[in-house]
């Protein structure tokens, strides 16, 4: 076990803000000597230090089908679990015959700032548990008996859970502000604005602005903002209308935005992907047959 620090007034102080980048940290203690795994929901590794000692945790390649509930007959907490048999530490400590006697514990750390200590959420023992060479299903009985917490604390999803631009995205979405002061009058209309051939077109793809923010900066309508529907050549069609059709000495800054996803957008738009808060490597429903 890498051990525990007890979370600080820092870490209570951080669970106020309104975006957090929570994950768990999952340590599965094998008997005797049989030493211990370290795993985190997190789509990165993490180093969790403790005391000067260093524990690598590698990803998860597994989840909850059902999470944490109360299980009637037995009187504990349990959780259900699915790993998938993709790493050598499952098929060791299966082969061995030292999962069936392994402790689980969780707990939760900062992304950012691990070292503001670990808060345990869990603390059980593996009951029964089915393996074969593509996944090991099985049920962590809970030795505390605690109430139900969801776990994992984020929904495994293939797109990012981050807003773009926010603190934990890393993206500083004015620094790829445009700013335009000319408009197609005749061509444009409260909802679908029209810019004077090439003025989008000659530098962004298609696209390139879809998701992202409009902000009026002159005219009458100076101040409002909308979410860019779709960008094509050097149209931008709106969420929805702006306030004043008069046009007159109107000016706009427009910023693209993320679709969420890591190659086409994380990757390839803004050189992020080591902060994109999503599990791209989940398969899609119909790619599973």
């Amino acid at each position: 076990m890498a051990g525990t620090m007890s979370p600080n007034s820092a870490f209570f102080a951080r669970l106020q803000e309104p975006t957090l980048d929570i994950v768990e940290l999952i340590d599965i203690e094998l008997p005797g000597a049989g030493g211990a795994w370290h795993f985190t929901t997190a789509n990165q590794e993490i180093t969790y230090t403790l005391s000067g000692t260093a524990t690598k945790y590698q990803l998860f390649a597994g989840g909850t089908p059902t999470g944490v509930q109360q299980d009637n007959a037995l009187g504990v907490s349990v959780i259900d679990f699915v790993m998938q048999n993709s790493i050598t530490a499952i098929t060791e400590m299966v082969e061995n015959n030292d999962f069936a006697l392994a402790r689980i514990k969780i707990g939760r750390v900062f992304i950012s700032t691990p070292d503001l200590g670990r808060m345990e959420i869990y603390n059980g023992q593996v009951g029964d548990f089915a393996y074969d060479r593509i996944q090991l299903r099985g049920q962590a009985r809970n030795l505390w008996k605690s109430l139900n917490v969801q776990w994992p604390y984020y929904l495994y999803q293939d797109t990012c859970a981050w807003r773009f631009g926010s603190q934990w995205c890393g993206i500083n979405a004015s620094s790829f502000a445009v700013n335009i002061n000319t408009i197609d009058v005749a061509s444009s209309t409260t909802i679908d604005l029209l810019f004077p051939a090439g003025t989008l077109s000659n530098s962004y793809a298609n696209g390139r602005f879809d998701f992202g923010r409009l902000i009026v900066t002159g005219g009458v309508s100076s101040g409002s903002q909308r979410t860019i529907r779709a960008h094509s050549g050097d149209l931008l069609s709106l969420s929805y209308d702006l306030p004043s059709s008069d046009v007159t000495g109107i000016s706009f800054e427009i910023r693209p935005g993320c679709r969420k996803r890591i190659v086409e957008d994380c990757k390839s738009l803004y050189n992020n992907d080591k902060n994109f808060l999503g599990f791209w490597g989940i398969p899609v429903q119909e790619k599973a047959y």
